[in-house]
């Protein structure tokens, strides 16, 4: 406090503060929403956390469950995971995997590889590194 106040409300008295009615919490339709974070942040219900791990054990893509309850895509991993139920693992079939190496030794960018094969680039890279191929440098497709 500034002395100049300090003088002020010494001479003159304090003054009552302005009554001023508490916030409305926030909230959705998904429950209560917390408002002292950097970031607005979904607290799900108990009954949301087991809708979201019914739609995981289902086979519902994490992208789409994150995007249906408003969190995010590791928010689910740690809903998943805490509950105790096993993950997910998409690994490649062996077969899969020497046909990444093979287009990706043959001249193909890895983008042209996950269109063709359907799969993620990143699984896409670790199938290419792990059947015994090498990456190329970064930058433009040379031909």
């Amino acid at each position: 406090m500034s002395l100049k106040s300090l003088i002020s409300r010494t001479l003159h008295g304090k003054r009552a503060l302005l009554y001023r009615p508490a916030k409305a919490p926030r909230g959705d339709v998904r429950g209560r929403v917390v408002d002292s974070a950097l970031k607005t942040q979904t607290r799900l219900s108990y009954p949301s956390r087991q809708e979201v791990l019914a739609a995981y054990a289902a086979g519902t893509p994490v992208k789409e469950i994150a995007s249906r309850y408003g969190i995010y895509r590791g928010t689910v991993w740690k809903i998943v995971t805490g509950a105790g139920q096993p993950t997910r693992n998409h690994e490649l079939s062996p077969a899969v995997r020497e046909e990444a190496r093979r287009l990706y030794e043959s001249g193909l960018t890895l983008a042209e590889i996950t269109k063709k094969l359907g799969v993620g680039r990143v699984n896409a890279r670790a199938a290419i590194v792990g059947s015994g191929g090498t990456m190329r440098p970064r930058g433009r497709k040379h031909k």
